[in-house]
């Protein structure tokens, strides 16, 4: 492996084992703001933590939420279904969610995406970068010939938050301290990731066997956006941008890996469900600041500190991102 993991340190193990053992949530939705009259991105929301994401905000706060996701049919679905289970569980009758296409796998869908949101809205308070992708067929790529975990974990996210930016930026100038905020949903693969969090050698890991490694890098690839972006965006004085992992979780993100990992998260993973703690967490918690990162089920975590600290290693990657999405902006 090239640039291999550094050595973990005893809160980098605890923050491991924390995932194995997380105690239950203590933020919930009797804590979450009623968020009358703002509106909430949250992407890949038809399925997982992002549908449990979704449907959480829906049923305790009165916020108009979009699920940005590639599937129309299955998104439809699954809000027709969350209006149901909301109604139910929340005992509310109305829900105000809708769906936005777009392809993380084609950066030529996102602006389209984008555009189709701004005619229906004129602001945006939170965004939750929430779509993933992991651990299939290694040696597929993106559209634009991006090996296709960080192409569409890390490339297509960015391109999204730099178009809708202007928005973010300019509703966050009308909102309280705190309540506008970007929400990275990495993971504690980082601690499997490459010294500095990427393999500058060969990004797209052409030659990789390991798809831990490609997962890890694009979700480092997270934790350095959530930490960049209020550098590069010095106006942007009122928004906070954070990461978290969501915790060891039973969803669709593990339907394609190898039997061990199967077993293990029958055995050992979460509810989906608790997945939205955590991410809600990150929007909603008064103790999230730029930078932090969060773990199961909303508690501070630990960022591989190789990972956190070398500026000149966000910049690089600031700047790899932007020239990777230049053409479609």
């Amino acid at each position: 492996m090239p640039y291999p993991a550094p050595k973990l340190t005893l809160a980098d193990r605890k923050a491991l084992f924390h995932g194995i053992w997380a105690p239950k949530p203590t933020f919930t939705e009797k804590d979450y703001p009623p968020f009358d009259g703002k509106v909430v991105i949250i992407t890949g929301g038809s399925s997982g933590a992002g549908y449990e994401t979704a449907k959480s905000l829906a049923g305790s706060t009165n916020a108009k939420i979009y699920i940005f996701s590639r599937n129309e049919a299955k998104t439809l679905a699954a809000i027709k279904k969350l209006k149901e289970e909301v109604a139910k569980e929340y005992k509310k009758k109305s829900t105000d969610v809708s769906f936005v296409q777009i392809d993380f796998n084609d950066l030529s869908t996102i602006k389209p995406a984008v555009e189709k949101f701004l005619s229906l809205e004129n602001r945006l308070d939170i965004i939750i970068h929430n779509a993933g992708y992991m651990l299939k067929e290694l040696g597929q790529t993106t559209a634009q010939g991006h090996e296709l975990h960080w192409g569409i974990n890390a490339l297509g996210p960015h391109l999204l938050q730099k178009l809708l930016d202007p928005i973010l930026i300019k509703t966050s100038k009308t909102n309280k301290k705190g309540e506008s905020r970007i929400v990275w949903v990495a993971s504690s693969s980082q601690f499997w990731a490459p010294k500095g969090g990427i393999n500058w050698d060969d990004v797209d890991n052409k030659d990789s066997t390991d798809p831990i490694l490609l997962y890890a890098q694009s979700k480092s690839f997270n934790i350095i956006q959530s930490i960049t972006w209020p550098k590069k965006h010095p106006e942007a004085t009122n928004v906070i941008s954070s990461s978290l992992c969501p915790g060891l979780l039973k969803s669709d993100l593990h339907r394609d890996s190898g039997l061990f990992v199967k077993i293990l998260s029958k055995l050992l993973f979460y509810n989906q469900r608790y997945g939205a703690y955590t991410e809600l967490y990150a929007a909603f918690s008064p103790d999230i600041t730029n930078g932090t990162h969060s773990i199961a089920f909303g508690v501070p975590g630990t960022i591989r500190e190789d990972i956190k600290s070398d500026t000149a290693n966000h910049d690089k990657a600031w700047k790899f991102l932007e020239e990777n999405v230049k053409e479609f902006t």
